[in-house]
C-alpha cells in the first residue's frame, strides 16, 4: 500500500479534483437515480472553494497522484432560534476515494483530516450528509463517531 499524504488543494488540482467529482455524482445517480444524474461539474465552483478562506478540500495523494479529497467548509453559528444552543461548526460537503484505490483506509485518512481541520479552527462539531442507501460510508462515519442526529424524509407525490 502506497503512503497517503494529506494536503489543501490548489488550483492546479482542479482538474483531478473534477475527475473525482465524475466518480462521486455516477455513485449518487446508482444509489437515487430518481434524484440525481451525471452531469459536468463547473470549475468555478472547485475554484472558489481552494481559493476560499473558510473552506479547503483535503487532497489524499499516493506517490504523487491525487486519489480522493475531502471538502470541509466553516458552517457558521448554529440557527438562532430561543431553543437552539449556539454553536459553530464545520461541514463536510463532499468526500470521495477514487474507486481503485478503495479500502485502503484512505476515506478515514481524509476523514481524520477533516476533523483536525474543524479543530484547529475551534469549532465545536464537524456536521454531513449521507444518502441512507450509502451503507459503506455510513460505517465509515459511524467509525468515527458520527452519529444521527436528524433524518430527512420524503413522500413523492
Amino acid at each position: 500500500m502506497p503512503k497517503i499524504t494529506i494536503r489543501s488543494a490548489e488550483e492546479k488540482d482542479i482538474r483531478a479534483i473534477l475527475a473525482l467529482y465524475c466518480q462521486l455524482d455516477q455513485a449518487l445517480v446508482d444509489l437515487q437515480p430518481e434524484f440525481f444524474c451525471a452531469a459536468p461539474r463547473e470549475d468555478a465552483f472547485v475554484r472558489q472553494a481552494v481559493q476560499a478562506n473558510d473552506a479547503d478540500y483535503l487532497l489524499a495523494e499516493a506517490d504523487g497522484a491525487v486519489v480522493g479529497f475531502a471538502l470541509v467548509n466553516y458552517a457558521g453559528w448554529t440557527p438562532e432560534f430561543s431553543c437552539v444552543l449556539p454553536h459553530r461548526y464545520a461541514c463536510l460537503a463532499d468526500l470521495v476515494v477514487d474507486a481503485e484505490h478503495r479500502g485502503q483506509g484512505i476515506g478515514s485518512t481524509l476523514l481524520g483530516a477533516a476533523k483536525r481541520w474543524a479543530r484547529d479552527r475551534r469549532l465545536e462539531y464537524l456536521e454531513l450528509n449521507v444518502l441512507a442507501q450509502n451503507v459503506p460510508a455510513i460505517a465509515l462515519y459511524e467509525s468515527h463517531d458520527f452519529v444521527e442526529a436528524t433524518r430527512v424524509m420524503r413522500c413523492m407525490l
